[in-house]
């Protein structure tokens, strides 16, 4: 939550600065606008809501608004993730659900509700909230799982790669924390106490709980004793993790799910982690570890490398205030340009040297005497001439390039067998709501008819008010029926869309 914590730390005249410099780009998305906006009204003194603080957590990342998600192959069978589910290698499910928790359902074929990086083997259950969206390389092995709130795309809407590297390092910085609160355990319970109002951390080992001998496997229960509102971060060491069957309590009473949205269960050093019969209360961090589960659930974000078996996941995604691992954050694109420029340079020299040089002498002599004469005549001339001319060129040329990445996301093709099962899933998740109000009422008669002084007058009453609720189910049943007979005499043919 690093913008969050800047405004915490800032001084009113910094917070006025803030508040000015507030304003988004012009190509801000609707969405980043409303971001600007919250953190404009955080900056005036407002407070956020636990929903707000949750949208602006980046405690795990891409991983944050999901309720499953791995880095490599997942493995389940007849169970279901409440939430979101990502997958980061090949996804082979049977009679698996999606998505059934996240409330308000989101807008029709918007919501990335599953997304699948490799390969896809997926037989019966229901993506009850949004698209199922798998990598352009990916092969469909099967697919016959419902979407009556989406569509079957291509896409690449989470850069695995990145979450991965982010949370491994992550956890490895939560690992590191030095703890403020301490551990025993009594009569084979384990007892986490802590005193501070915002984070409490505690660090233990797996194989040995505080210098007791005794393994995470072993226990008979476990305490959280802490201020409710407080985020709860628990460092578990240990190569091989396993819990034992036991329950997980907060200040003495059971842990609720409510409770497990401030809860952190970090395992940093495991590569292998199992539970079969414990309900955990509270994200679990395990981004190195092979998870195989069995009759237990989770109530948080769940997050391995690779996860088998068939826990339940309930969608209490993590709403705690974890100290920032700045160390691990890096800014990324989702397209990259570059552009090298270039120059040409020449340079000419030219250098001319000319010389010249004359030398002339000239000499008479002249002698009389009385009987003779003579004269002597000498000339002498000298002529140089030097020229000496030198020319250099230097010539560079750098050749420009230009690199551009970018992503694009396709939809595939619905054919109308498809829309005609995502219409019969939608009757038959109705149906089983149906089901269970009958039984409600059935469950309700047979209470009151219980009652040891019943009079005439209690069960008239209650006699009118299962037969109203028996006439508007049939109404219900009514309008069901009406959906199905619009393809009462469809002959489907994938090959037509």
């Amino acid at each position: 939550m690093q913008e969050l914590s800047r405004l915490e730390h800032m001084s009113k005249e910094q917070r006025e600065a803030y508040i000015l410099a507030m304003k988004p780009p012009a190509t801000a998305t609707e969405e980043d606008r409303q971001r600007f906006e919250l953190l404009r009204q955080i900056a005036l003194g407002r407070k956020l809501t636990d929903a707000e603080r949750e949208a602006m957590a980046f405690n795990f990342g891409l991983a944050n608004d999901y309720n499953v998600f791995v880095f490599g192959n997942m493995n389940m069978s007849n169970t279901d993730a409440e939430g979101r589910v990502a997958v980061g290698g090949n996804a082979t499910l049977s009679n698996y659900g999606v998505g059934a928790g996240i409330l308000p359902l989101p807008p029709a074929n918007t919501d990335p509700s599953f997304v699948v990086d490799g390969n896809i083997n997926v037989t019966a259950g229901f993506n009850a909230s949004g698209n199922t969206v798998i990598n352009p390389s990916s092969t469909v092995i099967n697919y016959t799982m419902g979407n009556p709130n989406g569509l079957f795309i291509v896409g690449t809407p989470i850069d695995f790669t990145e979450a991965e590297r982010y949370l491994k390092c992550a956890s490895n910085f939560w690992g590191a924390l030095a703890p403020n609160g301490t551990g025993e355990v009594v009569f084979n319970q384990l007892n986490l106490t802590g005193s501070d109002e915002t984070l409490n951390i505690f660090s233990l080992d797996s194989g040995n709980l505080y210098g007791t001998g005794i393994s995470l496997a072993q226990l008979n229960g476990i305490n959280i004793i802490a201020p409710l509102n407080s985020t709860i971060l628990i460092n578990v060491n240990g190569t091989a993790i396993q819990y034992g069957s036991y329950q997980i309590f907060r200040n003495g009473t059971a842990a609720t799910r409510e409770n497990a949205r401030r809860i952190l269960w970090n395992f940093p050093q495991a590569l292998t982690w199992s539970n079969s019969t414990t309900a955990i209360y509270g994200s679990v961090l395990a981004p190195f570890a092979a998870a195989n589960t069995t009759f237990s659930q989770i109530n948080g974000n769940i997050i391995f490398d690779s996860f088998t078996g068939n826990s339940e996941s309930h969608n209490e995604l993590f709403i705690g205030e974890l100290p920032e691992a700045t160390a691990c954050l890096l800014t990324t694109s989702s397209t990259t340009s570059t552009t090298t420029t270039s120059s040409t340079t020449t340079t000419s020299s030219t250098t001319t040297t000319s010389s010249t040089t004359t030398t002339s002498s000239t000499t008479t002599t002249s002698s009389t005497t009385t009987s003779s004469t003579t004269t002597t005549s000498s000339t002498t001339t000298s002529s140089t001439t030097t020229t000496s001319s030198t020319t250099t060129t230097t010539s560079t040329t750098t050749t420009t390039s230009t690199t551009t990445t970018s992503t694009t996301t396709t939809q595939a093709p619905v054919p109308r067998s498809q829309a005609i099962t995502d219409l019969l899933v939608s009757v038959a998740l109705q149906q089983a709501a149906l089901s269970h109000i009958l039984n409600a009422e059935g469950e309700k008669v047979q209470k009151i008819l219980s009652f040891d002084q019943l009079t005439p007058e209690t069960v008239l009453r209650t006699n009118q008010s299962v037969e109203s609720m028996v006439n508007s189910i049939s109404n219900l049943e009514q309008v069901l029926v009406d959906k199905i007979s619009l393809f009462g005499g469809c002959i489907c043919d994938d090959s037509k869309p």
